[in-house]
């Protein structure tokens, strides 16, 4: 069994303003994925995600949050958490560890 893994060299989804590389753990658990998020000037649209914490760690870059209409700025070192069923968006040039827990799937988000 593999329990380390190297960051996904090949983008997994790429939407509104957002690309992602999801980490292949799904054989070792099934309670939380992980994804590697790009975006040059963030989320498009604002979102609720109805099951699923979004937990960001900033690994590089800058912007600000906007997390049930509350701004919060954010920089490389921060964590920033998004529990399930807030509406949210993020805007700025960053990279971004996302542990999401339980897995993200598209059909549990709604866009605003």
């Amino acid at each position: 069994m593999k329990y380390v893994f190297d960051a996904p060299q090949d983008y997994s989804f790429e939407k509104v303003g957002i690309k992602g590389r999801r980490f292949p753990i799904k054989d070792i658990t099934n309670k939380t994925g992980a994804s590697i998020i790009e975006t040059e000037k963030g989320h498009e649209t604002t979102i609720i995600e109805h099951k699923c914490d979004f937990i960001y760690f900033i690994l590089d870059g800058s912007g600000y949050f906007i997390i049930n209409n509350e701004r919060e700025e954010f920089k490389v070192g921060n964590l920033v958490v998004v529990p399930a069923g807030l509406p949210f968006t993020y805007k700025g040039n960053c990279r971004m560890l996302l542990i999401t827990n339980p897995p993200y799937y598209p059909e549990q988000e709604e866009t605003l």
